[in-house]
């Protein structure tokens, strides 16, 4: 039965997880990487493309046991890597949830997928004699998020979502309204990214937006560019209500969230920050979070000179106070400086570190790169950069995570700590 939603969405549980980034094969690593305030920033392999720029990069990213998921030979060699690391994550997102994959079959779940590359397809149709019907389910976008659902028989909603940027974060909105709504009664949220070509090394350089080191800088006065990045997520999610009654394992809470838009502001793509201060605001609202309630904010953090000054203007927007009502300034983190930015995954890559964070009850300090930058005046708007582990309050906490497309598609979520 649907369930509407008033100024408190029904609450949504994440009960597994399961993610790989660059130098974190899993999320235990991916937790000591940004644990350790170190970066994974290296050299680029030669299978990435021409270009030599560093990123952030997996390993072994081309492995798969296509027996396990009994997909046959030829369409293993046909599929996107993409397909194959979503499919590998979900499976271990569902155990984490203490749910055997092979008991959803046939069942109401929902599979919504962030993603924004389309290298694989360029390879496929760079050689046209090697194109046939498996090129198609193969290498299209619309089957990563269709690929899990028929491999695992789910029966509920699947989309794949490409807002650029903000993809997967927004994979994650729809999946926390599917549940909403009733459309499916668990839900896989996910994003995924690998490089494989360098025409989008080749748009961010001429766009003026690429690092020349290959590394993100958030916030600070050397930040220069965008560093690309690798990686894959999946969260699965219930309504809390549905997994507390059943005893499942809860995570963090997702209390609501937002999605907008830029419109015609100054440029395509050019950040906008009437429409991420509203886009923040809405989803503190829908959760029923006053701003001196989030501690901390996951933000997007591109460490592009414009990207970040809007949004610290916009944040500063929402949650500056000059009243005296917050207890302490709002802790901001961007984890862009340690894997790079992962594009079609960014969402899934800032919503796990806060999930990881409010179950572990600290927040990871992020590798900075050099000085704050003095010109955004975090300190005057009532912000500052986490740069020690920053321990919760035991008795829980809210946070907020950012992500923004490039097309100027927004999406803010609001979490906190699960029930005891």
């Amino acid at each position: 039965m649907g369930r509407t939603s008033g100024p408190s969405q029904y609450p949504v549980a994440v009960v597994g997880l399961d993610c790989r980034f660059p130098g974190a094969p899993g999320p235990e690593a991916y937790w000591k990487l940004l644990l350790s305030g170190a970066h994974a920033i290296g050299e680029r392999p030669a299978s990435r493309g021409a270009s030599a720029v560093p990123g952030g990069f997996l390993t072994d990213a081309d492995a798969f046991d296509r027996a396990f998921f009994a997909v046959p030979t030829a369409d293993a060699r046909a599929m996107d890597p993409q397909q194959r690391l979503l499919l590998e994550c979900s499976w271990r997102a569902i155990e984490d949830a203490g749910i055997s994959p092979t008991r959803l079959a046939g069942g109401s779940v929902g599979t919504y997928v962030g993603s924004m590359s389309d290298d694989w397809m360029r390879l496929s149709l760079a050689a046209p004699e090697g194109v046939s019907p498996r090129t198609g389910t193969g290498s299209g976008r619309s089957m990563l998020a269709n690929r899990i659902a028929y491999q695992l028989d789910l029966r509920g909603p699947s989309l794949t979502v490409d807002t650029a940027c903000s993809s997967s974060l927004v994979a994650v909105h729809l999946a926390c309204t599917a549940l909403r709504t009733g459309e499916c009664d668990l839900a896989l949220a996910g994003g995924v990214n690998i490089v494989v070509g360098s025409v989008l090394d080749e748009i961010y350089a001429q766009a003026g937006l690429a690092a020349p080191d290959g590394r993100c800088k958030p916030f600070s006065e050397a930040a220069d560019g965008i560093g690309r990045g690798e990686g894959v997520g999946v969260v699965a999610l219930r309504l809390l209500e549905d997994a507390v009654r059943d005893g499942d394992p809860v995570h963090a809470v997702i209390l609501g969230s937002a999605v907008n838009q830029d419109g015609r502001s100054n440029g395509i793509m050019a950040p906008h920050r009437a429409s991420q201060r509203e886009v923040i605001a809405t989803a503190c609202r829908r959760a029923g979070a006053a701003p001196q309630d989030i501690r901390f904010i996951e933000a997007h953090g591109t460490g592009t000179p414009l990207g970040d000054q809007i949004e610290v203007l916009s944040l500063g927007d929402v949650f500056r106070d000059e009243q005296g009502v917050r207890e302490w300034p709002l802790a901001v983190g961007a984890v862009k400086g340690a894997i790079g930015h992962t594009e079609g995954a960014a969402g899934m890559a800032g919503l796990i570190k806060p999930v990881l964070s409010l179950r572990h009850g600290v927040v990871p300090a992020s590798p900075w790169s050099g000085e704050e930058n003095p010109r955004l005046g975090l300190a005057r708007r009532s912000m500052e950069l986490i740069t020690e582990p920053l321990a919760l309050p035991a008795d829980g906490c809210r946070a907020g995570v950012s992500s923004f497309g490039m097309g100027g598609t927004n999406a803010h979520v609001v979490l906190a700590t699960a029930p005891l």
